[in-house]
């Protein structure tokens, strides 16, 4: 990718920012790859400290009079909204893959502290603060800045089953929304209303019975009609809290009381149809969803983040969630996410690297083992959706889980 070097006293309405020279808990925005529409956008980073930044002329303004080719950059890392290139020169190595999941992690786990904080502290006081919460919602975006989308994606995919605690639902629903939302294009403000809504949207099981939760979480088995309404009440009275406290946004509180109110009208509660439902609770539908099909949400065997996306999408299908951002969601992540370990037509196996966002079932990989299963001293990195004639034809056969630990050992 081209960018241009620039000073804060270049920067104009109608450049394309593709990276600040700060570090991104210091920017002002929620991404760091934006178009400048307003001057309060610049004064903003003149304000955050910014002297120096780059700009895509591909896609903006370029500098007054300028013809020479300006000099290239890596992409900057962590922006959902952006897709994957699919150019095989931006392909990263073994090395530096296995490093962005390993930060993901670690990432992923001191939020799942920060978070449980939080958690412990409403179940203690039955009170919800809204600059709590607006702080911890800060903090996940902060990690999603830093960190690449498709690692933190599958950070938060993995390691976790129904039994985990209620903070974890809570931080990976809030964690999967916010990629979808930058995905969507939504704004700031509304990403912000999103993520605090993905994080407080079960809140209310805090007060149905724990004798209860365990069941719907570990059977299918159909509950008693007294214990499924004692179940269901909890997303009103999750917005009922909400509303108590104050201080929270009304899309907020909607989406706390309309998350299980689906579009073909299977949900809850009753009064609430699920075409009036906002576009920020269908988005939280989704993500929710996945989430479960994930971690083996009613007794079901949790799936894999492939499988669990071709669920979702056969679920959409039938009605129950927007069809527009399940598509979505899967095109930005991929049929086969990045850092999915897979098993090719040919008998090698191979890591996902990249996505082709205009063929999915072919994304790129870097091939690490031959069919007999031994080690290529140098690995293959091949396109699916452009293969070499004179090549084998390759295709994913089957996706065998996450970068392997003799990877990570390799490389940590």
């Amino acid at each position: 990718m081209a960018y241009r070097p620039i000073t804060i006293d270049a920067l104009q309405i109608g450049m394309h920012v593709a990276k600040l020279g700060v570090a991104w808990f210091r920017s002002p925005f929620m991404r760091h790859s934006f178009l400048i529409r307003t001057d309060e956008q610049i004064e903003k980073l003149r304000r955050a400290g910014v002297k120096h930044l780059s700009i895509d002329p591909a896609k903006g303004l370029d500098l007054p009079g300028t013809a020479a080719a300006p000099q290239d950059e890596p992409g900057a890392m962590g922006q959902p909204s952006v897709p994957p290139a699919q150019s095989t020169s931006e392909v990263r190595s073994l090395a530096t893959m296995t490093q962005e999941l390993l930060t993901a992690r670690t990432a992923r786990a001191q939020l799942e502290v920060s978070v449980q904080a939080t958690f412990s502290r409403i179940a203690q006081t039955g009170i919800v603060d809204p600059e709590e919460a607006t702080h911890t919602v800060h903090a996940i975006s902060a990690v999603a800045q830093a960190l690449n989308t498709h690692a933190l994606f599958m950070a938060f995919s993995q390691g976790r089953d129904g039994h985990a605690p209620l903070s974890q639902h809570a931080l990976a629903a809030c964690s999967f929304s916010m990629i979808l939302a930058h995905a969507a294009d939504y704004n700031l403000l509304a990403i912000q209303e999103l993520a605090t809504g993905a994080l407080l949207h079960d809140i209310g099981l805090m007060q149905v019975p724990p004798h209860i939760l365990q069941r719907i979480h570990d059977t299918s088995t159909t509950l008693s009609a007294q214990n499924r309404r004692a179940y269901e009440v909890h997303a009103r009275a999750g917005a009922i809290l909400l509303e108590r406290r104050g201080g929270f946004a009304p899309a907020v509180e909607q989406i706390v009381a309309e998350h299980h109110a689906y579009l073909n009208g299977s949900g809850f509660p009753a009064e609430t149809g699920g075409a009036f439902t906002s576009d920020m609770t269908r988005l939280m539908m989704v993500t929710d969803r996945y989430d479960e099909l994930l971690t083996g949400f009613g007794g079901a065997s949790p799936l894999t983040p492939h499988q669990s996306l071709q669920r979702l999408y056969q679920e959409g299908q039938e009605g129950r969630y927007e069809n527009r951002l399940i598509s979505l969601f899967v095109k930005v992540m991929g049929i086969y996410p990045v850092y999915s370990y897979v098993s090719l037509t040919t008998g090698e196996r191979a890591i996902v690297s990249v996505i082709n966002s205009g063929k999915l079932h072919q994304p790129i990989v870097t091939i690490t083992q031959d069919p007999s299963g031994e080690p290529y001293i140098v690995p293959l990195v091949v396109d699916l959706a452009n293969q070499d004639e004179q090549a084998p034809p390759r295709e994913v056969r089957s996706v065998l889980g996450a970068i392997p630990a003799e990877f990570e050992r390799a490389f940590h």
